[in-house]
């Protein structure tokens, strides 16, 4: 066996030291580790990131760790595409689906802004780390730090293992390759079993592009916006030392969205229903659920072969299990609704995915929302 695995279980972190507090031990990396200074192209494992390097500055907080020593890592980028800040090996069971989880944050100090506006696709000195997570050979999640404020971000995804069984490796990448400015930290990594699906599941595809024809994909269009949209304020009682300051993020981030004219991808015998609403992280449905309903009913008992499947969604918000739960719950009000309309309870299948399949970003509000939805497949 390889010296990094071990077996999945239940509710149990299967990712070997990944919060750290072990030391540098348990994972790989395409860097090289150093315990004091750390250069361009070299690592540590630490308590204090300024201590290593005179341009970083320390995660707000420190350790992300609850109770932990302190610890968390650190990686000076060299700007080499293709470099691993961080790889695991873990021992999966086929046919499962597990929650992948990380937490990551710049390091690199922000100098103040000659003007008082900045650029929505991220400071141009480029300093804001892009993470990808590959399990195997299949990428499975991509985030990055858009406002860089030396606070831990988290991503997460739910990955489904399919015909993997035992070793399987699990990689970390920075895709930001500016030779300067794109140095991170990250903590916590975990990978947690939820559950194993019956024999013969057919897990969907994972693409992003299955949506209502009415849809068009939403934007952020790169204009020139003032500090203070951002809530940020820059005083005398910010600066730290030498001209570099500390911004202060004083209220959330709103952000215009417009809608993108290229036309959306469409898959003719799945459709998102659109007007299928409910309350945020609870299963009932709105009043106004019951005119899309009421219409599907209608055509079921008209075209009485018709069996229909209802996928649940939810946004990325929270703890994974319970948004299974949650979509589950939500698809199995729907099909209770239309038995009640006197449809037969085996012309309806229903499956809940929580937050694993996201159309479109979750990073916003006003794209999020979009995330929470239900699906109707035509099984025949």
């Amino acid at each position: 066996m390889h010296p990094y695995c071990i077996f999945a279980q239940a509710n149990t972190n299967i990712i070997p030291n990944g919060s750290f507090e072990s030391g540098n031990t348990g994972f790989e990396s395409s860097f090289q580790h150093s315990s004091a200074n750390v250069p361009p192209g070299y690592y540590t494992i630490t308590d204090q990131a300024s201590y290593h390097n005179k341009d970083f500055k320390d995660p707000v907080g420190g350790d992300h760790t609850e109770g932990g020593y302190g610890l968390y890592m650190i990686i000076n980028s060299d700007g080499t595409p293709g470099k691993k800040a961080w790889c695991g090996m873990v021992d999966v069971i086929p046919n499962s689906e597990y929650n992948f989880s990380l937490f990551f944050c710049n390091l690199y100090r922000l100098l103040p802004p000659k003007t008082n506006f900045a650029f929505e696709s991220g400071d141009v000195k480029g300093n804001d780390p892009n993470i990808k997570v590959t399990i195997g050979s299949e990428e499975i999640l991509i985030e990055r730090d858009y406002f860089h404020m030396f606070k831990w971000l988290n991503a997460s995804t739910i990955w489904y293992s399919g015909e993997h069984k035992g070793p399987v490796r699990v990689c970390i990448e920075n895709l930001n390759s500016n030779a300067t400015g794109n140095d991170l930290a990250l903590d916590d990594i975990s990978m947690v079993y939820i559950r194993t699906m019956p024999f013969g599941y057919k897990h969907p595809e994972r693409i992003s592009s299955i949506m209502h024809q009415d849809y068009t994909k939403p934007v952020v269009p790169q204009r020139k916006v003032a500090l203070s949209e951002y809530g940020i304020v820059m005083d005398k009682k910010d600066t730290l030392n030498n001209g570099v300051y500390a911004i202060q993020y004083k209220k959330p981030v709103v952000i215009e969205i417009v809608a993108d004219t290229a036309p959306a991808y469409i898959k003719v015998d799945r459709v998102v229903l659109k007007n299928l609403l409910f309350s945020q992280s609870k299963s009932e449905l709105l009043p106004q659920a019951a005119k899309e309903l009421d219409m599907i009913a209608e055509w079921m008992n008209r075209e009485t072969d018709v069996r229909v499947r209802f996928i649940g969604h939810t946004d990325n918000q929270g703890d994974a299990k319970l948004n299974v739960l949650l979509s589950e719950q939500r698809v199995s009000k729907v099909k209770a609704y239309l038995v009640s309309k006197g449809i037969a309870a085996d012309r309806i299948e229903t499956v809940g995915y929580g937050g694993a399949f996201p159309i479109t970003d979750n990073a916003f509000e006003e794209t999020r929302k979009l995330n929470r939805r239900v699906e109707m497949e035509i099984l025949k």
